[in-house]
């Protein structure tokens, strides 16, 4: 059996891009307590140390019930408002309507600041398709795009989403976070990265 040796030509890069995990990885908190046993492990029952304890020796304690306090995955209706609000946002940044739309899909209190960051984010992407050096400017620029969308919720009526955005040649960051006011999913916090 041979073996082949391949080794990179030119220069290694800096930095090194690695995927994004699917989902953060479960808490000891959220597992079942099932899982935590293993078949080989001994059972212990220290119930006959514990005085006043009227059951026998032999007899083990009913397990107690599984309460979860964490929502384990990400509600329909939050993927729903974050896609809208994503869909939204990208429609800002590629021109198509004014940073004020996203007034009316943020809380009242924190619309300025995200109406601002949607201004600053057409801003920047008018910037970067403006200063293409040595191209000829296309009579159709390449539109923002979607690139992936990460969702957590870190507690219920709360969503956090992690969007990859690529305009034109680069590619950019934009993270979010939502939440459910009246029956109603709104913005709080918006940022392009």
């Amino acid at each position: 059996m041979s073996t082949v040796e391949v080794t990179r030509q030119g220069p290694r890069p800096a930095i090194r891009l690695r995927p994004a995990p699917r989902r953060e990885p479960l808490f000891d908190d959220e597992r079942d307590p099932a899982s935590w046993t293993s078949p080989d492990q001994l059972a212990l029952d220290w119930a006959h140390l514990i005085a006043g304890d009227a059951r026998p020796a032999g007899t083990a304690a009913p397990p107690p019930p599984v309460i979860r306090t964490v929502v384990s995955g990400v509600s329909a209706d939050a993927k729903l408002a974050v896609r809208r609000f994503v869909k939204m946002c990208v429609e800002v940044f590629n021109g198509y309507r004014p940073p004020a739309h996203l007034r009316r899909l943020s809380q009242p209190r924190e619309a300025a600041t995200v109406v601002a960051e949607g201004l600053s984010g057409a801003q920047r992407v008018a910037g970067v398709r403006r200063a293409s050096p040595g191209r000829t400017r296309p009579r159709r620029p390449a539109p923002v795009a979607v690139l992936r969308l990460r969702l957590c919720e870190p507690r219920a009526g709360a969503v956090e989403a992690a969007v990859v955005l690529m305009i034109g040649d680069r590619t950019w960051a934009m993270a979010l976070r939502l939440e459910l006011h009246e029956a109603s999913w709104v913005a709080t916090t918006l940022r392009l990265l």
